[in-house]
């Protein structure tokens, strides 16, 4: 299958980081868009950056079920069928299990749950649901983490939801594959992006220092990887780990 004017997608985390170069890279390749994301100044920003009658924006936070639905009915809407979805909606978190003085926070841990591993799970099953019913060979690309595999100090939480979604990606390609739909969970390493940023300076360059290819990711390397997930068609239940060949040190 190739990218082009009859696929349509949905992206969920669509106006930063990841989302946004894989908004970017479907709209070059004359693809039908639905950026969504909560934050509707960036939002605002995109729409207004590209000017494209292909680009829809949905404000959409993905802790509401509800406003899933919307969202795949919007997409529908709009655009008539849903092949691709991406779902890069997510948030970190660095916090240690335990220190002398403190815990790893509960409420933060339910957060992370909420939005990285049931906000993505909710997109996944109704867009599933409409590729079904429509019978259209849809893909599905999650966004985990090298955190899911190899967990540095203080990613006990997002490690735990990042896992989360790796731990998903076979059985729902298991439960899909017979209608045609294929699942794929990308796995980055350190890719330069807003949320890269806040990590502190010293661990930037030692994991920097780590890479085999000596660099860090760009956004645009995701989407390329996206990309080629869309055309491969027998390739789904895996996880590829987009790391230019690096192995986490513990730091």
């Amino acid at each position: 299958m190739q990218l082009g004017s009859k696929t349509v997608a949905i992206v969920t985390g669509g106006a930063s980081g990841l989302g946004l170069a894989t908004v970017e890279l479907l709209l070059q390749r004359q693809c039908k868009v639905v950026a969504a994301d909560f934050n509707e100044e960036k939002g605002a920003e995109l729409i207004k950056s590209f000017e494209n009658g292909n680009l829809r924006y949905f404000k959409c936070d993905v802790q509401n079920e509800e406003e899933i639905k919307n969202l795949i009915e919007f997409t529908v809407k709009e655009f008539g069928q849903i092949n691709l979805v991406v779902n890069s909606a997510g948030i970190p978190s660095a916090q240690m299990t335990a220190t002398r003085s403190s815990v790893a926070s509960t409420s933060e841990m339910n957060i992370l749950l909420q939005i990285n591993v049931i906000g993505t799970f909710n997109v996944c099953k109704y867009a599933a649901q409409h590729m079904i019913n429509s019978k259209v060979k849809g893909v599905i690309v999650n966004v985990a983490s090298l955190a899911g595999i190899e967990g540095q100090r203080g990613q006990v939480i997002y490690s735990a939801s990042k896992g989360a979604v790796i731990a998903m990606t076979l059985p729902m390609a298991r439960d899909l594959g017979k209608h045609g739909i294929r699942v794929v969970a990308i796995a980055p390493g350190i890719i330069y992006t807003p949320m890269f940023e806040m990590i502190q300076p010293k661990i930037k360059e030692q994991l920097e220092s780590q890479v085999a290819l000596g660099r860090l990711g760009a956004a645009k390397e995701f989407a390329q990887l996206v990309e080629m997930i869309y055309q491969s068609e027998y390739l789904t239940g895996c996880v590829l780990r987009l790391d230019g060949g690096l192995r986490v040190p513990h730091l």
